[in-house]
């Protein structure tokens, strides 16, 4: 029944990347997939000074969830994970660098955006952790992202059963990214 979901669920992500023109970075096996749009939210100031004010182009940032799930069932070790992806991340987030250098498309674009559960340790990678300023947006981006946790991770809902997990809003500067990678 699983993987019948699983299978569904890529067919509904195959189709909403194509309608937001959501794309993959650096080959297939890349851990990034990103889209432009424009903020419509408060302004943000980040610690390098890049402002993210409303109307500005942003890049949104879409984790692959394909290859996480490769990842997450390459071993039954957590720490194992955490060291492949992490290893894998900062790939991909040099592919990231190269593809927004080449494209013009990004000439305007100075901040990367992405909502998500896993946001523990991700500052050490030159992102910026946030808290959701609408109460609504982080309750249905924290259930939506818990039940794609339950699907796609190995050990399923079992995982959320121990951990209270709230989305957040990561950020990363074009100038973090790159003065980084």
């Amino acid at each position: 029944m699983k993987k019948i979901f699983m299978y569904i669920w890529s067919l509904w992500e195959f189709v909403f990347a194509k309608l937001n023109n959501i794309h993959t970075v650096g080959g297939d096996d890349s851990e990034i997939r990103i889209a432009i749009k424009r903020y419509r939210g408060k302004k943000i100031v980040l610690k390098d000074g890049t402002v993210l004010d409303k109307g500005d182009k942003f890049a949104e940032l879409h984790l692959n969830n394909k290859v996480l799930t490769e990842i997450t069932s390459s071993s039954n070790s957590p720490v194992t994970v955490g060291i492949i992806t992490l290893k894998r991340f900062k790939k991909s987030l040099k592919a990231l660098k190269n593809y927004i250098n080449e494209n013009h498309e990004f000439d305007d674009v100075n901040v990367f955006m992405g909502y998500t559960l896993f946001n523990q340790g991700v500052e050490m990678l030159g992102f910026e952790v946030m808290d959701m300023k609408s109460p609504l947006e982080r309750f249905i981006i924290t259930h939506y992202e818990s039940f794609l946790l339950g699907i796609f991770h190995p050990e399923g809902f079992k995982r959320l059963r121990n951990n209270k997990f709230t989305a957040k809003m990561v950020l990363i500067t074009k100038k973090t990214i790159n003065s980084r990678y």
